[in-house]
């Protein structure tokens, strides 16, 4: 089933092609082997070798090298045809049967940052068509606005983003169905819902910090709702999905059901993290049985908060280049959080640890991602 739009689309043959080509080539004991090696490290047992991940897909930049044998898809074209949607989605999938590296096979309905932030009264648009832009939040809500929202009543299941994110898992069930190999193997994700203080922050843009400092209460009392919300539409697409006590996403997977997107958080001090931001993201946390924190930048200020949070088993840094290895490993091994590292460590480095890592390598081909997991292999 192929969504139709007024928007040019992709033939059911050339869908089906493609996924032939990857369903042949699935080797299914190799796939539990790396979702084994990654539930293990997780539950921060020795490992050896610990997860290695080769990419040709840049997730936090919005990049794709290579892929010439696969075909490339605007944001534009994927929105409104889920078929090329499920193909993008699966550019990570062909990689890995390719390299039979350690990513676990995730595919996540993309809708942007988009679904949240318009439960509570955020407009978005493509500004940049004739790119690979996602849809943007272009009109955020008045304060006005937003304190109606926050003192009403929000119905997200009848709400449009929230039906379009059911629509392409139901699409991408039906596209699989004749796929057995694939059906076992890949794993639907929940789309992007960012954390509370990014939402704060998409809806209320720079005026989110003057905030902390001139309107506490208003702070605390949206804070709150939001992050009811994202805790009521976490689980409910969970249940729908059948992501129970393990989450997937961006090829991981991990106790618990959250991606918690912090990044906004690193601009703030360490005493407006502990009252504005940190309840709320424990709070995520232990409503939705735990996951993974992501933040980009440099958060010295706050890395021993996050690393004493009940929940967060996996931390993911957008700027792995920013932060001190040494560390952040021995502060990793004394929580047990797995750090998410998606930068290169040294071959001999990598070698000697045995447990608390998964690293993603960034390659510009096929070829280089051999050579590289051949380089950590050995």
């Amino acid at each position: 089933m192929i969504i139709k739009t007024d928007k040019e689309r992709l033939s059911s043959k050339s869908v089906f092609g493609h996924l032939s080509n990857i369903e042949e080539a699935i080797d299914i004991e190799h796939v539990k082997e790396v979702e084994q090696r990654q539930l293990d490290t997780f539950a921060f047992k020795p490992v050896n070798p610990l997860p290695v991940m080769v990419t040709m897909r840049d997730d936090v930049g919005h990049k794709t090298y290579g892929h010439d044998e696969w075909p490339p898809f605007t944001f534009d074209q994927m929105w409104n045809d889920y078929g090329a949607m499920l193909l993008n989605e699966l550019k990570p999938v062909y990689e890995s049967v390719r390299l039979k590296d350690d990513k676990v096979f995730s595919i996540r309905p993309n809708l942007s940052q988009l679904v949240l932030p318009s439960l509570f009264g955020a407009q978005g648009s493509f500004y940049l068509l004739d790119e690979d832009s996602m849809p943007s939040v272009h009109k955020p809500p008045t304060r006005e606005e937003l304190e109606k929202r926050v003192d009403g009543e929000i119905d997200f299941k009848e709400h449009w983003t929230i039906i379009k994110y059911l629509e392409i898992i139901d699409c991408w069930k039906d596209l699989l169905k004749n796929y057995p190999k694939l059906k076992t193997t890949l794993h639907f994700t929940l789309p992007d819902l960012q954390g509370p203080f990014n939402l704060y922050f998409i809806l209320r843009g720079s005026d989110a910090y003057t905030d902390l400092y001139t309107d506490p209460v208003f702070v605390h009392k949206t804070m709150k709702r939001i992050t009811e919300v994202l805790i009521d539409v976490t689980n409910y697409l969970s249940d729908y999905i059948g992501q129970k006590e393990t989450g997937f996403y961006w090829n991981y997977t991990f106790p618990g059901k959250v991606r918690n997107v912090d990044d906004n958080s690193v601009l703030v001090s360490r005493e407006h993290y502990l009252e504005f931001i940190l309840p709320y993201n424990k709070l995520l946390f232990k409503s939705c049985g735990g996951g993974i924190h992501h933040y980009c930048g440099k958060g010295d200020h706050l890395i021993d908060l996050i690393m004493e949070m009940e929940g967060a088993y996996g931390i993911n840094f957008g700027n792995p280049e920013l932060q001190n290895w040494d560390s952040l490993y021995n502060k990793s091994l004394e929580h047990k959080k797995v750090l998410l590292w998606d930068k290169e460590i040294p071959v001999k480095t990598f070698k000697e640890l045995d447990r608390g890592v998964i690293m993603r390598i960034f390659v510009s081909s096929i070829a280089e991602g051999k050579a590289k997991m051949a380089e950590y292999r050995e």
